[in-house]
């Protein structure tokens, strides 16, 4: 098992999958009033997009419930609503949650959280715009992984582009732990990684911020195969 993230550009043509296979386990176009979830933060629908308006709180998340094994594709799409004065903030998605915690919580059951991160004082890794995975035991217990940790082009940050809403897609093997995950600036390229381990299963995944009022939409979760 690889124990350190080899982030590399690869084509996009690495997974192949049959459209007969694809089975959509999860679908929200956040059409409909108020998250039905159980969350922790300002959570809101508006207009087919899904909000956290909390630009103080660490911690914010949803849950939700999706089956997941086999390879899963995780698609959504993203927007900077607010905040980020205090030099930092970060969001991201964590994936094959087992037992998710109602709630204010660090960690969320056994699962991995996929981030994006900005702190120029941090607590966890490297200072300014980072690439990271963490990987969560229990609602109390989550850690950073090592080499896992990686720098990103501060440049993108521009006001601009935080104005733009940016389409994530995540692609996961849960036999194996490989990752791809689209980049979103460059047609047909992905970032390829290994989790270290094979996830197996998971039946929820969260959406996360920490200190960013940020808008998500247009969320799905397929098993691709």
């Amino acid at each position: 098992m690889r124990r350190t993230l080899a982030m590399t550009f690869v084509l996009a043509c690495t997974l192949v999958v049959g459209v007969s296979a694809q089975t959509l386990v999860l679908s929200r176009d956040f059409t409909q009033s108020g998250p039905a979830t159980p969350s922790y933060g300002d959570w809101a629908v508006n207009n087919g997009r899904l909000y956290q308006n909390n630009v103080y709180s660490p911690l914010a998340k949803i849950n939700l419930a999706a089956s997941q094994s086999g390879i899963m594709q995780y698609a959504f799409n993203v927007r900077y609503e607010g905040g980020g004065e205090d030099r930092k903030g970060g969001f991201g998605i964590e994936v094959y949650i087992d037992n998710a915690f109602d709630g204010r919580s660090w960690g969320d059951g056994h699962s991995y959280l996929l981030w994006l991160n900005y702190d120029e004082h941090p607590t966890y890794g490297g200072a300014g715009f980072r690439a990271q995975v963490y990987r969560s035991t229990s609602p109390t217990d989550m850690t950073l992984m090592p080499g896992y940790d990686i720098a990103l082009d501060p440049s993108y940050l521009t006001q601009d582009n935080l104005s733009m809403v940016v389409p994530v897609t995540i692609t996961i093997n849960s036999d194996t732990g490989d990752v791809t995950v689209k980049d979103p600036t460059r047609d047909n390229w992905e970032y390829a990684f290994n989790l270290g381990a094979a996830p197996g299963s998971g039946s929820y995944i969260a959406l996360r911020t920490n200190s960013l009022a940020v808008s998500f939409g247009n969320l799905t979760v397929t098993q691709l195969q």
